[in-house]
């Protein structure tokens, strides 16, 4: 029998190795099949169907897979932090909230690996007109004239480059949830 932690590792895992885990319900165009299929964002971009459901499927049915990366996320987000509740409470502040890590967030190295993932990429392109070819080095540079910087590692400095960092990233995070 597995562990609870070990399971949570594998569900963690699975999560990460289908990234980034951006599913959608697309109907076919074909009114004798009035069935459906679930496609999947791949890592580059592209779209690929994971699943088809037989016209016998709920809604609800249906609704539960397409939904099911998002719902895991969330998830492990609540176990996450009711953990960080459970640590013992010297390990915690006065008011009883986790403790903050005691290095500020690392902006740049978050920047970098954001600028590493190929829907990012084409965030910039559709909404920032980077052109193409979505190379590492354009990609690198629409992102300092954004941000206004020389360096991602001014995003470190704190500061109104952080500060447009963070708007960017959820700029980035509205347009991937509205494509799904």
């Amino acid at each position: 029998m597995i562990s609870e932690s070990a399971r949570l590792a594998r569900v963690r895992d699975q999560l990460a190795a289908i990234a980034p885990a951006s599913w959608a319900r697309v109907h076919d165009g074909n009114p004798a099949d009035a069935g459906c299929f679930v496609e999947a964002l791949g890592p580059m971009g592209e779209l690929s169907p994971v699943l088809r459901f037989d016209c016998g499927a709920t809604d609800d049915e249906i609704a539960f897979v397409v939904e099911a990366p998002d719902n895991v996320r969330f998830l492990l987000g609540l176990v996450d932090r009711a953990i960080a509740r459970l640590k013992p409470k010297e390990d915690r502040s006065p008011r009883g909230d986790p403790p903050q890590p005691a290095d500020p967030k690392n902006f740049a190295a978050e920047c970098a690996m954001k600028c590493d993932e190929p829907s990012f990429r084409v965030f910039l392109e559709e909404r920032h007109g980077l052109d193409r070819p979505l190379t590492d080095e354009r990609v690198a540079q629409k992102v300092r004239t954004l941000l206004g910087v020389t360096s991602r590692a001014e995003l470190n400095d704190g500061g109104q480059a952080a500060e447009r960092w963070k708007a960017l990233r959820r700029d980035f995070d509205a347009w991937w949830r509205a494509r799904r």
